[in-house]
């Protein structure tokens, strides 16, 4: 009795699980400004499939029905995975373009990482690896004594130095720097662009930051937690859910705007940036609409970029089908919340 109970209960739940899966391959499809609660299946969509894998191995014994479902399901789901964790051969080239993407938080500007002179760190470590094209998200520099050593740059102003922002360094000429505006407004912590003159080619690259999710130290602490009380569960439930309601319907808005401005490109495109959501969501969707993701096409291992939240890969460059590339790298130095992000990038 008490088994067919436990048989009963778990072929329940493989069931609510299975439909929670298929939300979750079905929110990258949906604005979020449409109906936003379907984001939060994209969201933990790691989670839900290594879930529905577990059953799957129960089922093999339980329930040869099931079994098969579970399994059609998470076929339907294994091109997903690959956002997740990639697999390529080494490609030791030297060949192409070296592109960095990397949000440096400021600069350590509020001291979150107890080390001094984190800027100059990040400096030295930029100019160390060679860079070619580096996008930096959420910059801040009211002094101007960055020393990076590259020969030109697009620093997005927005109404004083004081201001977060972001830039676009290279070492090859920027023959044209823009922002992408939303909603009329000039948002340079948003997304700016750079059409970039390489030999006899020109390319354009956006470097992009999708609205944060603002999450508080006491989100971060109830997320981590495994013993709270009752209160501090529906308190830290309700901010969290606030917090990601408000982001996923922003970045749905300028993911939007951004898409278009892309569709008026007159040259190949890279798109770098910090989109603060996985690559099961809306924004990611869109925006790598008719491109390669870099660390599918020559990355290895899991991709995770956002060092407070383990396997979260948040930090993205994409890239049109007229190029190539090899590679590709998440940086493990610890002088941000996010790791740098870089691969070399050939046109065809």
């Amino acid at each position: 009795m008490i088994k067919k109970i436990i048989q009963f209960i778990l072929l329940f739940f493989n069931i609510i699980m299975l439909f929670t899966l298929v939300f979750s391959l079905l929110s990258p499809f949906v604005n979020p400004n449409l109906f936003w609660p379907i984001s939060f299946f994209g969201l933990f969509f790691p989670i839900i499939l290594f879930v529905i894998l577990l059953l799957f191995i129960y089922s093999i014994f339980y329930n040869k029905k099931l079994m098969w479902i579970n399994l059609v399901i998470i076929l339907i789901s294994s091109p997903y995975l690959i956002r997740y964790i990639s697999l390529n051969k080494e490609n030791k080239t030297e060949e192409g373009i070296h592109i960095m993407s990397y949000n440096v938080r400021l600069f350590n500007k509020w001291g979150w990482i107890k080390e001094d002179n984190i800027d100059r760190k990040i400096i030295h470590f930029v100019n160390n690896k060679k860079v070619d094209i580096f996008c930096i998200q959420e910059y801040y520099n009211p002094n101007d004594k960055l020393n990076f050593n590259f020969n030109d740059s697009h620093i997005g102003l927005q109404r004083n130095k004081d201001n977060w922002r972001m830039a676009i360094y290279s070492n090859y000429p920027q023959i044209n720097k823009q922002t992408v505006n939303i909603d009329g407004d000039r948002m340079n912590n948003t997304c700016i662009f750079s059409d970039i003159k390489i030999d006899k080619d020109t390319i354009r690259v956006y470097n992009i930051h999708l609205a944060s999710n603002f999450f508080q130290i006491r989100d971060f602490e109830f997320m981590s937690s495994i013993e709270l009380e009752k209160k501090k569960i529906k308190n830290g439930v309700i901010g969290v859910v606030k917090r990601l309601k408000k982001s996923f319907k922003n970045r749905g808005k300028e993911v939007e705007q951004i898409k278009e401005h892309m569709r008026k490109s007159p040259y190949p495109i890279i798109v770098c940036g910090d989109f603060n959501d996985t690559p099961v969501s809306y924004a990611y969707r869109e925006l790598s609409e008719n491109k390669k993701d870099a660390f599918i096409e020559s990355g290895n291992g899991i991709g995770a970029t956002f060092t407070k939240i383990p396997s979260l890969r948040i930090d993205y460059i994409f890239y049109d089908k007229k190029f190539n590339s090899c590679r590709f790298n998440t940086h493990q130095e610890n002088f941000s919340d996010h790791r740098a992000i870089s691969c070399k990038v050939k046109l065809n």
